[in-house]
């Protein structure tokens, strides 16, 4: 299967096309995202991804280059449960494209294809509350079952806009459907260990991970999202790390790594900088090698 092996500056892809055929050009606004369309797409897409996998995705400038890479898309893909929702709308608008607007085939919410959504807001949300998500947590492809799923609605989307290349959209998916369900067999094995003993994170971004890992995570640093966490909810934290005997925190590299440094040394345990999205850290260069570093960080840090 064809790999999404380097994605580098702020528009970046596979550019191929099958022989006589217009390639479907398709634009995603994450790696992850990126990675599993040029892996369904094949040679029958043309990918282009909007946020570099080292950048927060909550916080990516709308660029004029970004809104033209979207007025040549004939399919968007995006993550959806608004994290793109700080850029994406003013990038649409922008853009001027019919082909992708919002009820169009063009138009995929990746977040369609999950079974669950983890973190739901059961009461009223409000800004006081921080960078909270009223359509629950949004980082669900840190959780590769999900990028399976994701992967099957690609297919068919890509069959509906394309249907001469149906039959080869359904069979990359089905490829790597087979190649990933293994792999994420052996990952959860692999990390028994870091299941012996809680995990703190910096940001709450890591709870599909955990969920998928049965890892548990004691809390976060910044319990409310966005926002500086105060003295108090700092040292209430790691006063609990120390007694339960944290050995990680965990965090992503466009954290403020500082302030995690310091939560991990005061509660004896190590800082893990673990990648978020594909790109985010050099040896994340895909999907796969993604968990295989995610895994690799958490065991050595576990003493394993």
């Amino acid at each position: 299967m064809p790999r999404l092996t380097v994605i580098a500056g702020l528009v970046a892809g596979l550019v191929v096309g099958a022989a006589g055929a217009a390639p479907l050009k398709v634009v995603c606004t994450l790696t992850d995202l990126g990675w599993l369309a040029a892996e369904v797409g094949g040679e029958d897409t043309e990918v282009a991804v909007l946020c570099p996998g080292q950048y927060d995705p909550h916080f990516l400038p709308a660029r004029p280059s970004l809104a033209r890479e979207l007025g040549k898309a004939d399919l968007l893909c995006y993550n959806g449960l608004e994290l793109e929702i700080g850029w994406l709308p003013a990038l649409l608008e922008k853009a001027r494209n019919p082909r992708i607007r919002p009820g169009t085939a063009g138009d995929l919410d990746c977040s369609q294809a999950l079974s669950r959504v983890l973190d739901v807001p059961t009461g009223p949300v409000s800004r006081a509350q921080g960078d909270v998500h009223p359509l629950g947590n949004p980082h669900y492809l840190l959780d590769p079952r999900n990028g399976v799923l994701v992967a099957k609605l690609m297919a068919a989307r890509m069959s509906e806009l394309r249907p001469e290349a149906a039959e080869r959209f359904q069979d990359r998916a089905n490829r790597l459907a087979a190649d990933l369900t293994p792999r994420i067999a052996a990952w959860r094995e692999a990390a028994a260990p870091v299941r012996e003993r809680p995990l703190v994170q910096y940001h709450t971004q890591w709870e599909y991970l955990a969920d998928w890992l049965g890892l548990e995570l004691l809390g976060a640093v910044e319990h409310r999202p966005g926002i500086s966490p105060s003295p108090r909810h700092v040292e209430e934290l790691e006063a609990r790390g120390r007694a339960t005997g944290v050995r990680e925190l965990i965090a992503a590299p466009w954290n403020h790594l500082d302030a995690a440094r310091k939560a991990a040394d005061r509660m004896g345990a190590v800082l893990v900088e673990l990648p978020a999205a594909v790109g985010a850290l050099p040896e994340a260069v895909d999907y796969v090698a993604m968990f295989d570093l995610i895994l690799a960080r958490l065991l050595a840090a576990a003493g394993e």
